[in-house]
């Protein structure tokens, strides 16, 4: 695949989404339940924009055990519908889905700074600094093009430096949190790591779905265009190219 090339992203919504190329589907961080709003009490603003027959993933990558990120609810059934289909994430990842009544078969454990190749992706693992000691997030390769997914993270001093150790060739994309709670960068220290990163394009996520924990996006994509970056929000369910 040439950079010029395009890759889908459909927004789950939060920190989840499907990249597709050529066919192949990259699923991640896939949360349909309410079991957070059942359990903490925050409420949901966000169906899921795609059902799990329309999921149809080659690949799911877990990037932390946090229920809106590993939903102990939705994973079983995901895993039931498509039971041959690997699930790769860190350690905290691994012990949570190995309690559950899975097919250990389809496990892949990953470590940071470490790349893994699953098909049509390449997948580098990269530091984030969360309540789960154990989070990642992922630098995304498809042919010639790197897409950075922050996952969950605060703009940690030592971040932008690990980040840029990791990047093998100019970023195509930065998809990155900004709702700035719970351990999260609000939108002006993500503007700090796009500022830093310098991708082609910049998105926002992890806002959007519970009413105590979300962010406008529109200062964040503001800021990008200020600096020369493109920047958009995606709409939850749609397939955008890039």
């Amino acid at each position: 695949m040439k950079e010029d090339e395009p890759i889908s992203v459909i927004w789950l919504g939060q920190g989840g989404f499907i990249f597709e190329s050529q066919g192949q589907r990259l699923v991640v961080d896939p949360f349909f339940s309410n079991i957070v709003e059942e359990r903490q009490g925050l409420k949901r603003l966000m169906a899921p924009p795609v059902s799990i027959d329309d999921l149809k993933p080659d690949l799911i990558f877990i990037t932390h055990d946090h229920l809106d990120h590993l939903d102990p609810i939705a994973l079983p059934k995901i895993h039931k519908k498509y039971p041959k289909v690997s699930i790769v994430g860190p350690e905290s990842v691994q012990l949570k889905v190995m309690s559950m009544d899975f097919d250990k078969s389809i496990l892949v454990p990953v470590q940071k700074n470490m790349t893994y190749n699953f098909v049509d992706f390449k997948i580098t693992v990269t530091p984030a600094y969360h309540s789960d000691p154990f989070s990642v997030g992922c630098i995304i390769g498809v042919g010639d093009k790197q897409i950075y997914l922050s996952a969950d993270t605060i703009l940690h001093k030592n971040l932008i430096a690990e980040i840029k150790s990791l990047i093998q060739k100019p970023l195509y994309a930065v998809l990155v949190c900004i709702n700035g709670k719970l351990e999260n960068m609000d939108w002006k220290e993500a503007v700090s790591l796009v500022e830093a990163l310098k991708p082609k394009i910049a998105i926002p996520m992890h806002y959007g779905m519970f009413a105590e924990n979300t962010a406008d996006p529109l200062p964040f994509i503001l800021a990008c265009k200020e600096i020369g970056i493109s920047s958009f929000e995606l709409i939850p369910g749609a397939k955008t190219i890039i």
